[in-house]
């Protein structure tokens, strides 16, 4: 559909082209008039852009001398705090130093730190003494925790055991300065938190010292803080209104805050009238004589154009059903090739033809066989995608290259579907056509390299659905027919199985290793088929993820998740449930949404879900998959890392794509008590997790001696054989009832 599309607008616009043209050339002087606003309009867009380009490099420098000043800033904000460094070297020395070795110690740095207008020591986070004194009488005493604007700041400090600059900030002697802090520790190890120094920053020297004023090269120029965690912005130098939307901005990246210096001329972006005027004649100029050269070879050019058009369409394009014909056709498959070869990607060949066509064209004449072939050559444009390719070989021969096809499986239900559209009846006049198709596939790379392998294949693999009795669907590849049957087999098995109920959620525990309690499980999916018995889910999950029947099996698992939940909730049993996304899940549109609306449906509490996802997912560096998962983590579902450890683990997508769990794969929990690199790497695992604030689970826990090693490591949970293997619902509540009963008991 999107090809024969395209045809018909290159076609409609080739015939308004020839008929303007014809018109126009009854009056040259009309050519002339419109070649010349054309060309004036595209100089007035030159000038425009030259303008605009010109303007960008004034902003561009502007942005330089900004970054100028701002790296001089930060220079000047960070050699002010490193003077923290050095106060907390000597007190933790000395952590009952005196009011008189303050003094001493802190009189050479404000000397060579005229910014720095005093310092406060603040032991147990209670200023006890200030340098110099005379004047900030009123900090004595001080409790930092009864000041919830510098509380933050403080404990910021103390938390990352390093420099933090907040501000700006009212003092009690008054004044509003930005305060640096840094915690002190004492002790025999150091490991004992004595308190905290501050230094008070005054904000004007350090401009100062940075050479930053509100006017420079002819520029206002503005400093501000930046907005974070909610705070107002606050202009600490010029006015408010530089920060404007044509206003060239730098961040001053200092620790824990950021400030922006913001410029902007003093009239406001604009070039010497002289130098556009200048560039306006220029136009006015080329569009004259551009005008009176289309005046004067506009009925040669017409000519030729319209002849270059026509031969080009009726080279490349068939004129009965307005696909391309096999020299397009040729063209295009070869650059298809190199393409797919490239990429590393595969596509299918399609080769079909109209059966017993001739006794069309026989019984009703060669123009109702025209109308028939156009009609099927519509109906398989409406079927494929846009960047699919399909062409008219000849006769009632079609050939079709589906893209992106890596799976014979896709391949083999896209046939179908396309099988079930193309023998629909085709109404004529009075009449009604019934006419089925015989095709044949060939896989890239599997049943050829080349175009003239794969175009070879599909036509025996065609040849041989004729043979077979004609309207079937042939794979060149027998093997790959068979295996691809199964698999279109146990799709609509799968379908089937969820329409009468064969399937059933499994839960197998979840334990918190430090308080021993059970409030978490994880739903395993079970296939229980009334002639095949139990199907494992390593046999049926792959086929679902490459036919895409796995949406459907998706939703069935976490509608059926939600329904036991409310039967948790019912028997007073107090448990979160996990269920497993496959990666195929998340192409969907709005899936997320989708989910969201089952839970809310279901009336499942969105804190009690965890999505179990696995690391190839993540490994595709896709926006669309962040935003699915952030939109899932702001609703409250928390999401877990499944079998982590057996790809490719990395510290990045830890860090781009948020979790809240994560869980060990149980290949390196059975090796953790005899092997020393699987403990090293189990550990580093676990360790990793904690640090990003992400909560481990540890999974195939078969023994006490791996419980007890792994409750060391710092694991905060643990699943496996060794606390129960999956079990159907009812089963799962007798088993949990008494646990957290127990635990109910052992808390109060």
């Amino acid at each position: 559909m999107a090809q024969t599309t395209r045809f018909r607008r290159f076609s409609a616009a080739v015939t308004f082209l020839r008929n303007s043209l014809r018109q126009l050339t009854n009056w040259p002087l009309a050519i002339g008039l419109l070649i010349g606003f054309a060309v004036f309009t595209i100089a007035a867009l030159v000038v425009q852009t030259e303008t605009d380009h010109e303007l960008e490099t004034l902003k561009n420098q502007a942005n330089v001398h900004l970054l100028t000043l701002g790296a001089r800033l930060e220079g000047e904000v960070n050699s002010n705090l490193v003077v923290l460094r050095g106060l907390r070297a000597e007190i933790s020395i000395n952590p009952d130093i005196t009011h008189e070795e303050l003094a001493s110690l802190v009189s050479e740095y404000l000397f060579y730190y005229p910014a720095i207008s005093h310092v406060a020591l603040a032991p147990s986070l209670i200023v006890s003494d200030v340098y110099p004194l005379e004047g900030n009488e009123a900090a004595i005493g001080l409790n930092y925790r009864n000041q919830p604007d510098q509380l933050k700041g403080v404990m910021e400090s103390i938390y990352n055991d390093d420099i933090t600059l907040t501000g700006p900030i009212n003092l009690v002697q008054g004044g509003r300065k930005f305060i640096g802090r840094i915690p002190v520790y004492s002790g025999s190890k150091k490991s004992e938190l004595w308190g905290v120094v501050a230094v008070v920053l005054n904000m004007e020297k350090m401009l100062e010292a940075a050479g930053i004023d509100s006017f420079l090269w002819g520029m206002k120029v503005a400093l501000r803080t930046r907005q974070m965690d909610g705070q107002k912005t606050e202009v600490m130098l010029g006015d408010a209104a530089v920060f404007g939307a044509d206003a060239a901005m730098v961040d001053v990246v200092l620790p824990n805050l950021r400030w922006q210096l913001a410029a902007i001329p003093k009239n406001g972006w604009k070039l010497p009238y002289q130098k556009t005027q200048y560039w306006w004649l220029i136009s006015v100029v080329l569009s004259v004589l551009a005008g009176v050269a289309a005046y004067l070879i506009s009925a040669n050019y017409r000519e030729r154009l319209m002849a270059v058009e026509n031969a080009s369409f009726w080279a490349n394009f068939d004129g009965l059903t307005g696909l391309p014909n096999r020299r397009y056709f040729n063209a295009r498959f070869r650059s298809l090739i190199e393409e797919h070869r490239q990429q590393g990607s595969g596509f299918a060949v399609f080769n079909l033809d109209l059966d017993f066509f001739r006794e069309v064209n026989d019984s009703w004449g060669h123009a109702m066989g025209d109308r028939v072939l156009r009609s099927f050559a519509r109906r398989m444009s409406r079927t494929v995608r846009a960047d699919d390719l399909v062409a008219r070989l000849g006769g009632d021969e079609f050939i079709m290259v589906l893209q992106d096809i890596d799976s014979p499986a896709q391949a083999e239900l896209l046939a179908e579907n396309l099988q079930r559209e193309l023998i629909e009846p085709y109404e004529m006049d009075d009449e009604r056509f019934s006419i089925t198709i015989s095709l044949g596939i060939s896989m890239f790379p599997l049943d050829g390299e080349d175009e003239e392998t794969l175009l070879l294949n599909a036509t025996r693999a065609k040849d041989e659905a004729k043979r077979a009795g004609r309207n079937r669907i042939a794979f060149f590849n027998e093997a790959i027919s068979l295996e691809m049957s199964r698999h279109v087999e146990m799709h609509n098995e799968i379908l089937e199985g969820i329409r009468t109920h064969q399937f059933e959620l499994y839960y197998q525990p979840i334990q918190h290793l430090k308080t021993g309690q059970i409030h978490k499980c994880e739903a395993l999916i079970r296939w229980h088929h009334p002639e095949k018995g139990l199907i494992s889910p390593a046999e049926f999950i792959p086929v679902a993820e490459q036919t895409g029947v796995i949406r459907n099996l998706g939703d069935w698992v976490l509608q059926q998740a939600c329904h036991d939940y409310q039967s948790f909730q019912d028997k007073g049993v107090n448990m979160s449930i996990s269920v497993n996304r496959s990666p195929a899940e998340f192409f969907g549109r709005d899936c997320e949404q989708h989910w969201l609306d089952i839970l809310e449906q279901n009336r499942m509490n969105n804190a009690d879900l965890i999505f179990e996802i696995t690391e190839s997912l993540l490994m595709d560096d896709n926006e669309q998959q962040r935003k699915v998962i952030r939109n899932l983590r702001s609703k409250g579902v928390a999401v877990a890392i499944d079998d982590f450890g057996t790809g490719y683990s990395s510290l990045s997508y830890l860090r781009d794509y948020p979790m809240d769990f994560l869980k060990i794969d149980r290949s390196f929990v059975s090796g953790i008590l005899h092997d020393t690199q699987m403990r090293t790497l189990t550990e580093v695992m676990i360790k990793m997790g904690q640090t990003l604030g992400i909560q481990v689970v540890a999974e195939g826990v078969e023994t006490m001696q791996q419980q007890a090693l792994l409750a060391t490591l710092g694991c905060d949970y643990i699943q496996g054989y060794l606390l129960g293997r999956p079990m159907p619902l009812d089963d799962f509540i007798e088993f949990c009832l008494p646990r957290q009963a127990q635990s109910a008991v052992e808390l109060s």
